[in-house]
């Protein structure tokens, strides 16, 4: 995205329709910056007069003002260009933080509306770290252009005009020739500069990208006694780092270094001849006062533009690489996609997918599963379960074949309206840090804290409620730490009862579950099944006994179907799956009973 396109990006955010406030208030701001230049502008004119007056060298008439007069306007015009900058500032902040405000909120909705891809793809500190970065870079670049860098060009230009008006052209021309080569040599030793700024940037978001991760799987650190290596890991990313602000440093070094022998090279000239023209009577003392204000006035923003300079330039990378992001393609839905779902019956009809083109997941799938029925699909991992779950919440999309939703195509509805009717008890429960009720009332905002109690009920959490001394207010800890894995299970059903969809997909949602504990969730997820459509993605073959249909997968295809007891019969793929978790079971209940737990 070029600078122009940015611009017209942005224009919106700055100058909003809805907001007549915010206009008057941007207008005022450029009227304040106005007012601030051109008091600015009269400071030194009026500092000349008043030391020729008072050195009664006069040229240019003082009316009634007198010296007094003189020093009282004087120091109004100073407190006036303060007074005007501190307005434009009050003024445009309300403006700038609107825009961040609206731009971020636009950013974070964006970033939700992204395929699941995108998310996995990133690191999650870089990400926030890059709409951090984006936004302040927006409003820096506003403030700093608009109300600095543009202004403070133009009033150069206009104290050049003044001085040659007032003192003549080779003052003027010795002040513009400095000021060029200050530009030229701070654009030329900055752009050189930039490239360790990315050093550093690249080097924050590795860092940054590595504590989320680290501090995310804390318990897994914990687990394998990795502390240090993830305290070395990241100490790697921050060598990296300071090694970058080190030679960043130094390259300023030399940049400030040149700046200030240039600027002192022109304010040398100018008042070298400044002093002979005094003493040879052709400048007076207030002169040569006003003419070395004007030159500190002209000079002293230049000190900024260097560093001002380095920043816009990565501002405007922080700005792009956020813009990447906003042009990144959403999951769309078809034009005239609808969002009211009639029937709960689902139908795959040969469908086809592939993550890579040489690995086939799904190869001619075709299922239905009618209304209140539950229908289970097993087989060994890999075999594309969860792909078919995936597919049904329109998280990925067939490369051939149909899905029916009712009496829609699954591809003619719209993705939240789908979403919104199928209620999800995945295998791993991830939860937010935050309150048991907020977790639990996730399912539905508006539930109140009765039906949130009621459905920690129905999920078999009553007892664990009421042993809380917090009791819906209690922190769960990061990703639900604090939990077992069955609360955190039950949490999930809770979840969804309080959602109340009319389809169900339990996506092995007892497999990382011990076999007591699996026993009373997988109750819970009876009861919660009974009188639903109910799609139940298994690894654990006792927990499907009762299914309507079991559909034994194998290769990307459908091999068997039919009930438990026809599926046993059968002596096939699945009663081959059967004895050996059987088999396993069996071994598990010979070595504890050997091998017995002691409490300590």
């Amino acid at each position: 995205m070029d600078l122009a396109k940015q611009a017209r990006v942005l224009k919106p955010y700055f100058w909003t329709h809805q907001r007549d406030d915010l206009k008057l208030k941007l207008i005022a701001a450029l009227g304040c910056l106005v007012l601030a230049k051109a008091s600015n502008l009269a400071t030194p004119w009026l500092l000349g007069l008043l030391v020729d007056k008072l050195n009664g060298e006069a040229l240019v008439s003082t009316w009634v003002l007198g010296a007094i007069g003189l020093v009282v306007v004087y120091a109004i015009s100073r407190l006036l260009a303060l007074v005007f900058s501190e307005l434009r500032e009050v003024l445009f902040t309300h403006v700038s933080q609107h825009a961040i405000r609206v731009l971020t909120r636009q950013t974070f909705a964006h970033l939700h509306q992204l395929p699941l891809d995108f998310h996995l793809s990133r690191h999650t500190g870089s990400l926030d770290r890059l709409v951090d970065r984006g936004t302040k870079a927006i409003d820096f670049l506003l403030r700093y252009i608009v109300f600095n860098v543009g202004p403070t060009l133009i009033e150069l230009a206009l104290v050049c005009v003044i001085v040659w008006s007032l003192f003549g052209g080779l003052y003027a021309l010795i002040i513009t020739a400095t000021v060029l080569v200050y530009i030229v040599l701070t654009l030329k030793v900055t752009s050189w500069r930039l490239r360790f700024r990315r050093e550093m940037n690249s080097a924050d978001n590795l860092v940054a990208g590595r504590m989320v991760d680290s501090f995310v799987n804390v318990e897994n650190v914990r687990l394998f006694t990795n502390e240090h290596y993830e305290t070395d890991r990241l100490d790697r990313g921050l060598a990296e780092y300071e090694r970058a602000a080190n030679q960043s440093r130094m390259s300023l070094l030399y940049l400030n270094l040149s700046q200030t022998l240039v600027v002192l090279a022109g304010v040398t000239a100018v008042l070298i001849l400044a002093a002979r023209n005094v003493e040879s009577g052709l400048l007076t003392v207030g002169g040569f006062v006003t003419l070395n204000t004007y030159i500190l006035q002209a000079f002293q923003p230049l000190n900024f533009l260097g560093s001002i300079y380095r920043q816009i330039r990565q501002s405007l990378i922080d700005m792009e690489s956020l813009f990447d992001v906003l042009e990144e393609p959403t999951e769309s839905d078809a034009i005239n996609a609808r969002t009211e779902i009639k029937g709960s019956t689902i139908t795959f009809d040969n469908v086809h997918f592939a993550y890579e083109a040489e690995r086939p997941i799904l190869r001619g799938v075709s299922l239905t599963v009618q209304p209140k029925q539950t229908v289970a699909i097993v087989g060994e991992t890999g075999c594309g379960k969860t792909t078919i779950g995936k597919l049904l919440l329109k998280i990925i999309e067939p490369d051939q074949g149909v899905i029916r939703f009712g009496s829609n195509e699954l591809s003619q509805l719209q993705r939240h309206a789908v979403r919104d009717a199928i209620g999800v008890v995945p295998q791993d429960t991830v939860l937010f840090n935050d309150t048991l009720g907020y977790n639990v009332r996730y399912g539905n905002i508006d539930a109140s804290d009765d039906e949130v109690r009621e459905a920690l009920k129905a999920a078999g959490m009553g007892e664990f409620l009421e042993h809380l001394s917090a009791g819906l207010e209690t922190e769960v800890g990061a990703r639900g730490l604090k939990l077992s894995g069955g609360e955190k299970q039950r949490i999930a059903i809770a979840r969804v009862i309080l959602k109340n969809p009319d389809i169900l997909l339990l996506d092995e949602a007892t497999s990382s579950l011990d076999i007591s504990t699996e026993r009373q969730v997988q109750k819970n997820l009876d009861d919660l099944a009974s009188d639903r459509t109910t799609l139940v993605i298994a690894h654990r073959l006792s927990t499907i006994r009762h299914a309507d249909l079991i559909l034994v997968m194998r290769d990307g295809m459908i091999q068997e179907s039919g009930d438990f007891e026809a599926l046993i019969a059968k002596k096939g793929q699945f009663k081959s799956l059967w004895d050996l978790q059987q088999i396993a079971n069996q071994k598990h209940t010979s070595d504890s009973t050997h091998h017995p737990t002691h409490a300590y």
